[in-house]
Formats: structure tokens, C-alpha cells, sequence
């Protein structure tokens, strides 16, 4: 560890361990460059992303593996960029910039290696990353922004609603993507017909190619995050408050609970789970000052209170920024004088889910159902993400029904060497199980179902992966074909 880092860490330490109310969760600060910054997303393993300042005073993307460990800076284009979005599997999402231009380029890091994104020539940005590796954000089109999102990294432009008068000039965002694929954004007038600056806008929600307005309570709506369960988190004026709401995926609407003599309050963001921060602007109990202070609702829209988080001394706002499936919510915090911000997060206390499986029987070559419950306390986790390890190898994932029940076939290597293959199982919020596939005593090469003969059956399924690397390959040359039917038909014994 550099000299300069240890420093930082130590001073940040003390600063972060003053007393605090009974009410407020604490800050914990994560390792920096030694210039401060900010972070914005953390994973399901705990791996967090952001953006940090350097000497040269460069803000570059950095991801930390954990939340002791030294951050890394992701590769850019050359004027540094920022890191909005992790998944469990490690992908990041956000947008770099390059030496010449103002737009920025949106961005895809896989195993630290950056892929640009495909826009329309004139940039974007790419705001999240669900478990499948979809990437939602925006593209600039015409001078304006379009609700944008990827898949396998070609681009779609989102379709948008009827809004706002003739001539007017819409800007569109896509800010959140769930498990499923449902997205959440906003649309809004940035330029009227007559050139004047525009203010309205809608939250809205797109779900299987279709895009509707998230909800008709409140102006100026705009969409944050969507749970797994389909809920959006919005922003806007409700009434005698400005407080957030969430429309759920039933069709209700609830204005989240409030902090007493607070009138302002913005969300920031939702977790998968419906995990919920923002902040709110408050006064220094000694001085006066304005100071913004950060807030979260650990049942979300099912909670009766607001948890209001920890703003150290000498700090003048504290802004977080995202929030985990298991609590934690991160962002930053700063005296508002000197120009530095510490990046850190609070522990919000919160029910911890459960991953529960049993183990499978299988036969070498045989293809079985995997399965695992995810739950919070006694309710399913709805919509959640679960992935699959089998002997440290990740193997798939899968995402829960009704029941918080996630299914996903695997095809027990035909060449498996053993009794038993251990299978782990992690949902969104951290929680895994691990479980077994016992294989049974082996089976003929060519008894492809392992029903103790080599018959029309096993004809069947080696038609059936003709030209694939399947489990019929029996001679192992990569591919089924000839060669393969006749080593079956010379195992004949129906």
C-alpha cells in the first residue's frame, strides 16, 4: 500500500469515529487515491464500484473487491470516465471520455478489459447492468438524449410515449434494469417549442418491448431504480411533499415515510430488493448551516420508518449513492469546503435472506434440474437472481418465480470423474447454499439416458444434438456427427 493511501486511510479513520445519535447508522470510509471521490454501486459479492480522483486530477472509474480492499482503476479512453454499475458476475457499466471531445463514451468492463458500447455517433452513457449483462442507460441523438439499452452489446433505442406539446424537445433516460428485464427512466421537455427551458417530465417503465408512464400521481416524475419485483422508485412532488414514492408492480402507489420537519428529500436508489437511500436537506443543531444528510428505508416501500444515516463532524453533506441487496449503502461525504469528497458506506440493518437447496442424483451425461429457494425472513425473494457454481465453476444463473423458486437444467459432463460434484447457489443480496449432484454409477458411453440399455431413446437424443458438442459426442472430437451413430449403433443392446 502506498504511503500516501495508508495516510488518507488513517485520517479518514478518526474522522469517521466520533460519537454519534442512537438513531444513525455509521459511515465507514473505503481506501481512495488519496484525493477523495465517490462510489456508486456495489454487488452481490461485494465488490463496489465508483470514481476516484488522482495526483493528476483526473477522475478515472475504480472498482474495490471488497470493501477493505485497494481500489483499482478501470482502463478509459484517456480522460478518465466514471463506473456506475456492478453485477454478481463482475461486470461494470458507466463511461469513459477520450482526449478530444465533451461527450462521453458509454462503457462496458469485463474482467477489467473495456469495451465501448455502440451509440449514434455522438456518445452516451451507461447508467446499470442487471445479472444477465443487459446494459441500460442513454445515447445523444439529434443534440438530445435517447432511453438506450444493450443487449450482448448491440444497441436499442427505447421507444417512448406520447409527451409533452408539438414541437417540443424530449430527452429520455433509462436509469435502472431488473433481474427480469423490466427498466425504469424518465422522459422530460428539455426545450419547449418557443426554445424555453422545459421542466415536466414522467417516470416510465418498459417491460417485454412495451413502455407505459409509471404512474399518474405526482409532477415531474421521474424513474430511479426498479426492484426485482417490478416496483419503480420515483421521484417528484406528491401532495405537501416532496418525499419519493414507489409505484408497485400492482398498480399501487405509496408515498414513502417522511422525517419530521424535513420537507425535501430525494432517492437516489433502490436495491433488487427494494432497499432504498437518498438524502435530505437538514441544519447544523449548533451552527444552522445547511447540511444535507443521508436516509434509507430498509423495507422499502413496505417500510414505516426512515433510517436516517450518519454525517461525521466537520462534514457538510453526506450523498449516498446506491444501495445492496444486503444493506449497504454507499456514497460520500464532505466538509464542503475543501473539494474533496470521501468515499465510504453505511451498514443499514436489514432482514438477511436465506439460500436453501438439496442435492440431485445424476448419471454421468444426463442432463438435471438444479434448484434453490431464495427467501427474506419467511417472504420469497421475487424475481431475484441466483448463480450457480458447480466444482468453483460458474455454470449459469437463473432468476426466482412467485415462490422465490429459481430452476436451471445442467448437463453433468459425460467424461465426470468422481462420485459427487458440489453446486453453490448465491442470490442477488450475498446469501448462497451449497449443495451436491451425486452422480450414480457409470453408465455406457452410448446409454446416453442411463437406463441400463442402448436403444432408440439414445438414438433419439444423438439425432437430436447432431452437429453440437453435446453429451452424444461420444468420441469427444467436439461435435456429433457419423462417427458418433456408429459408436452408439455398435453398443446396440435394446
Amino acid at each position: 500500500m502506498n504511503p500516501m493511501l495508508t495516510i488518507r486511510i488513517a485520517s479518514v479513520a478518526a474522522l469517521a469515529a466520533v460519537t454519534v445519535s442512537s438513531a444513525d447508522v455509521p459511515f465507514t470510509p473505503l481506501a481512495d487515491f488519496g484525493f477523495g471521490g465517490s462510489v456508486y454501486d456495489v454487488s452481490a459479492t461485494g465488490a463496489v464500484v465508483g470514481v476516484l480522483r488522482t495526483s493528476a486530477g483526473q477522475s478515472v472509474p475504480a472498482v474495490w473487491s471488497s470493501a477493505s480492499a485497494v481500489p483499482v482503476a478501470l482502463p478509459t479512453e484517456g480522460r478518465g470516465g466514471f463506473a456506475s454499475a456492478i453485477n454478481s458476475n463482475g461486470e461494470v457499466a458507466g463511461q469513459t471520455f477520450a482526449e478530444f471531445g465533451s461527450g462521453g463514451t458509454p462503457t462496458v468492463w469485463r474482467n477489467g478489459v473495456r469495451v465501448q458500447l455502440p451509440d449514434l455517433g455522438g456518445g452516451g452513457d451507461a447508467r446499470d447492468i442487471n445479472e444477465a449483462g443487459v446494459v441500460v442507460g442513454y445515447v445523444y441523438s439529434g443534440g438530445g438524449l435517447r432511453a438506450a439499452r444493450w443487449v450482448n452489446d448491440v444497441l436499442e433505442v427505447l421507444p417512448i410515449p406520447a409527451f409533452g406539446e408539438p414541437g417540443d424537445s424530449l430527452w429520455s433516460i433509462a436509469e435502472s434494469i431488473n433481474s427480469s428485464g423490466v427498466i425504469t427512466g424518465n422522459v422530460r421537455v428539455a426545450w419547449d417549442s418557443t426554445g424555453q427551458a422545459g421542466s415536466d417530465s414522467v417516470a416510465l417503465r418498459w417491460d417485454n418491448g412495451n413502455v407505459s408512464i409509471a404512474t399518474n400521481q405526482g409532477l415531474e416524475t421521474k424513474g430511479v431504480s426498479v426492484d426485482n419485483i417490478g416496483n419503480v422508485l420515483l421521484n417528484g412532488y406528491f401532495g405537501a411533499t416532496s418525499a419519493p414514492a414507489v409505484s408497485r408492480a400492482n398498480g399501487a402507489f405509496s408515498v414513502l415515510p417522511g422525517i419530521p420537519g424535513v420537507w425535501t428529500i430525494r432517492a437516489t436508489a433502490m436495491s433488487r430488493t427494494g432497499i432504498v437511500c437518498g438524502y435530505f436537506l437538514t441544519s447544523d443543531p449548533v451552527t444552522g448551516y445547511p447540511r444535507w444528510k443521508g436516509v434509507a428505508w430498509a423495507n422499502g416501500a413496505d417500510s414505516t420508518t426512515a433510517t436516517t444515516l450518519e454525517l461525521p463532524a466537520g462534514m457538510a453533506w453526506a450523498f449516498p449513492w446506491g444501495a445492496g441487496s444486503n444493506g449497504i449503502v454507499i456514497g460520500e461525504i464532505s466538509d464542503g469546503q475543501s473539494g474533496l469528497s470521501i468515499p465510504g458506506y453505511w451498514a443499514v440493518p436489514v432482514t438477511p435472506a436465506s439460500v436453501q437447496s438439496n442435492a440431485v442424483n445424476g448419471a454421468a451425461g444426463q442432463t438435471v434440474t438444479l434448484e434453490a429457494v431464495s427467501r427474506r425472513a419467511s417472504s420469497p425473494n421475487v424475481g431475484s437472481s441466483v448463480t450457480v457454481t458447480v466444482n468453483g465453476v460458474r455454470v449459469g444463473q437463473g432468476v426466482t418465480n412467485a415462490a422465490g423458486i429459481m430452476r436451471m437444467s445442467y448437463a453433468i459432463p459425460a467424461s465426470v470423474q468422481g462420485s459427487q460434484l458440489s453446486v453453490r447457489y448465491t442470490d442477488e443480496s450475498g446469501a448462497s447454499a451449497t449443495s451436491a449432484i451425486n452422480i450414480a454409477p457409470g453408465c455406457a458411453a452410448a446409454d446416453l439416458n442411463c437406463d441400463g440399455r442402448v436403444n432408440g431413446t439414445d438414438l433419439g437424443i444423438l439425432l437430436g444434438q447432431w452437429g453440437t458438442n453435446g453429451a452424444a459426442d461420444l468420441n469427444r472430437d467436439g461435435v456429433v456427427s457419423g462417427q458418433d451413430l456408429g459408436q452408439l449403433l455398435g453398443s446396440w443392446n435394446a
